[in-house]
């Protein structure tokens, strides 16, 4: 279900529309009109019309306990949702704006508290900020504190200790979200992430990336960590069949909701046939992502960047074209430069980049960088490290060995 709100005045129209995913075809559509002041009844308007186009059942009863009765807290909120699934650097900065005069609007409001949060969490990953992290959890435990039963408010404060560092914790309140809403495909994702990044469960990350996908067919970023955990395993038909998904869902500028883009999925088809040994397949891949990310403004393109730079360096070298391999890896290491700069590190791009120094042949610089990597992120560092033929070069230098025997974890970020 998709739709939009016009208004002038104090007069408003309400549209909303159904469609076929598989289909494409509009099975109806519902305008209603009347005063801004009414906003609400026309939402109920809104829901009796379409259950009754759609022949469902339908009984509204009022809002719902986490939606709010203030208008201009209302709009301030759906501007910031429009922002916020948009995903470039631009709407996220002004996503916090609007959710953050929603909630001084109307301080009760339990769901802008929850897409503050998410706004927080989103930018504060991206940008390697863990201050903005721990604003994004006071923003769900100020959610939860009015809504405690909301299920997907116990996913995002998971989600956010997980980037934290904090995986016991962010392991319970996932597994919280899952007791209350078993069907939760983001919840799912949630828990797989955590093993994935957190505890090192490549498996069990697997696993519960493939319920999440099946739950929601159109979470193109459950396919693209799907694919990225396969391929690890070596479940190059699995990892194959999710990249193709998340290809799909990338090009249709999907990931679970309307208006949500994904960047990656070319790149990870690559990385599945560069583990295949087809250096010039994976190579092709790796000009179409690159293509494709000259196309959009997505708030990970600067880290994706520097992955597909290594990724390509890496082919090259393969294939015998040391030039064109060094020319790569060193724009990776440029653009990682950049961004420490600015003050952005994280470890998933400082493994990146110590794989690209490796593969140049520099051993104590990729070891320099691949230890402050594992500083931040140790369990997953160590453990995709260890499977790497990135880091062939590396596999007789003591120093690591040693990291390769330790364990323990800290650190955050979104998985890379």
């Amino acid at each position: 279900m998709t739709g939009g709100f016009q208004g002038v005045g104090d007069v408003m129209r309400i549209t909303a529309r159904v469609t076929d995913v598989e289909s494409g075809e509009v099975v109806t559509t519902v305008k209603v009109d009347g005063s801004r002041s009414d906003l609400f009844a026309l939402q109920d308007r809104v829901v009796v019309e379409l259950a009754a186009a759609l022949h469902l059942a339908s009984n509204p009863v009022g809002r719902e306990p986490d939606e709010t009765h203030v208008i201009d807290a209302y709009e301030a909120f759906s501007k910031g949702l429009i922002n916020l699934r948009a995903e470039s650097r631009e709407s996220v900065d002004l996503a916090i704006l609007f959710f953050e005069r929603a909630v001084a609007l109307d301080p009760l409001y339990a769901r802008a508290w929850l897409e503050l949060g998410e706004a927080y969490e989103v930018k504060g990953t991206y940008l390697a900020m863990p201050e903005l992290l721990e604003k994004a959890m006071a923003s769900f435990e100020k959610c939860l504190a009015l809504q405690p039963r909301l299920a997907r408010a116990w996913k995002e404060l998971g989600a956010t200790l997980v980037d934290l560092g904090r995986e016991d914790k962010g392991l319970e309140a996932i597994r919280r979200s899952l007791e209350l809403d078993p069907g939760d495909g983001a919840a799912h994702a949630a828990l797989a992430r955590a093993h994935f990044i957190g505890t090192g469960r490549f498996a069990d990350a697997a696993e519960a990336f493939e319920r999440a996908l099946a739950l929601n067919p159109q979470g193109g970023w459950y396919a693209l960590q799907l694919a990225h955990v396969s391929a690890l395993l070596r479940d190059f038909p699995r990892a194959e069949r999710a990249a193709r998904q998340a290809i799909e869902l990338q090009e249709r500028g999907l990931s679970g909701r309307e208006g949500v883009l994904i960047v990656g999925a070319y790149m990870k088809l690559g990385q599945i046939r560069a583990l295949q040994g087809r250096p010039a397949e994976a190579l092709e891949a790796y000009e179409r992502e690159l293509s494709f990310l000259r196309r959009v403004d997505h708030a990970l393109k600067d880290r994706a960047i520097i992955e597909l730079h290594t990724r390509i360096g890496s082919a090259h070298r393969a294939l015998g074209h040391p030039e064109e391999a060094r020319g790569a890896l060193m724009l990776a290491v440029g653009a990682f430069e950049d961004r420490l700069r600015v003050g952005a590190d994280e470890p998933f791009t400082r493994y990146y980049v110590a794989a690209a120094w490796a593969l140049l042949g520099e051993a104590e610089r990729a070891l320099d960088v691949l230890e402050a990597a594992a500083a931040m992120r140790r369990v997953y560092v160590v453990e995709r490290a260890r499977i790497d033929p990135d880091f062939e070069g590396l596999r007789s230098e003591p120093r690591f060995a040693r990291l390769l025997s330790s364990t323990g974890s800290a650190g955050f970020a979104r998985a890379g």
